[in-house]
């Protein structure tokens, strides 16, 4: 099979891996450049990477990093109207770039999330009863890597920050704080299944506990019912492959973020599972399953 690999650098650790892991499964792996693609609405719909159309490949996978959101989107979106098969839906992209509309797909699904309310404005002491108690995290809503997020300790240092962030434009989340000691979950989902899991274990003096941060990977078996719930958030979000991040309260696990283009270098150096291959294999199978093509 003819396999493309769809990122914006073929340096990326997790896009040779995956290139890697396409030529030792026996099939033909290449490289496409996502700000290189041309897309054409005119005539025969099209999309063109070095003069030839990516109507070739058997399967894509798109790995669409937070840089190229809004170009990733329409991309998507072209290669769905072509018919062409894909692990990533535009839908789930735009949902899961976006972390208010991830947690009303996530609440529509019954999947527990922490109490979350969007301010385009700065809120007041009269509503402040119902917001969320203090100390609280304040997130952007595009934010990744754990940048955009601060944690809050009052009212007024939120309205504070708010009005800041208003003026740039941004629209923040106002999220209730799970005390934890710096430790979350990621689960890492590939169709109907967790590959792996591991703690993420946060930096000396950091309470984000982001591997881009300083976070130190553990590996850690879930129990069936979170492991349920990791799939669950990804399909609730539109994704087929995801990086799902949890935290405990009690034996619940509470979903605080599902990632659309997870990084598994983390994962691998944690558990020894490489998720490329997961990956991988589950390209080949829906080449194999002749799944219809998208609307």
């Amino acid at each position: 099979m003819r396999i493309g690999v769809i990122s914006k650098k073929p340096s990326y650790w997790s896009t040779k891996a995956i290139l890697k892991s396409i030529r030792e499964h026996g099939h033909e792996p290449e490289f496409v450049k996502t700000d290189e693609v041309r897309l054409v609405v005119a005539g025969t719909d099209d999309a063109v990477f070095n003069g030839k159309s990516l109507r070739s490949y058997d399967v894509l996978i798109p790995r669409i990093g937070r840089s190229m959101t809004d170009f990733g989107k329409m991309l998507l979106r072209q290669l769905e109207l072509m018919g062409i098969r894909t692990t990533l839906a535009s839908d789930g992209l735009i949902t899961a770039r976006n972390k208010f509309l991830a947690l009303q797909s996530l609440r529509q699904a019954r999947i527990p999330i922490p109490r979350s309310i969007l301010l385009a404005s700065r809120p007041n002491f009269v509503e402040a009863a119902h917001l969320v108690r203090y100390p609280a995290v304040l997130k952007i809503l595009s934010g990744t890597q754990g940048i955009g997020v601060m944690r809050v300790k009052s009212l007024e240092e939120t309205a504070s920050i708010v009005d800041t962030l208003k003026f740039f434009g941004e629209v923040v989340c106002l999220q209730e704080y799970i005390p934890n000691p710096g430790v979350d979950i990621r689960a890492l989902v590939v169709g109907d299944r967790v590959v792996g899991s591991m703690k993420r274990v946060a930096a000396h003096n950091e309470w984000r506990a982001n591997i881009h941060l300083g976070a130190k990977g553990v590996a850690t078996e879930l129990s069936d019912h979170a492991k349920d719930v990791a799939v669950r958030a990804s399909k609730a979000v539109g994704l087929e492959i995801s990086g799902v991040d949890m935290i405990f309260r009690g034996d619940t696990p509470y979903v605080l973020e599902v990632n659309a283009s997870p990084g598994f270098r983390g994962l691998l150096d944690a558990t020894g599972v490489n998720a490329a291959d997961a990956i991988v294999e589950y390209a080949v199978e829906k080449v194999k399953a002749g799944e219809p093509k998208r609307p």
